[in-house]
């Protein structure tokens, strides 16, 4: 499986007091973090735009709205 050149991260909005989507372009890729529960991805561990990030992403055991 090849690395993803990009991630649709979620993040919390102090503004609106909902969660947001973000789509973040991946420079480089350093692996995933799986969610306890589910056992898929939680969050990524990416370079983008420079710098290193963590971006975290909807697990298989979220609720959906």
């Amino acid at each position: 499986m090849d690395d993803p050149t990009e991630i649709n991260s979620v993040y919390w909005d102090d503004d609106s007091k909902s969660w947001k989507y973000k789509i973040v372009q991946v420079e480089e890729y350093h692996g995933f973090i799986d969610c306890q529960y589910c056992h898929k991805p939680i969050s990524h561990n990416i370079k983008s735009g420079g710098e290193f990030k963590v971006v975290y992403v909807k697990c298989g055991c979220s609720r959906l709205n």
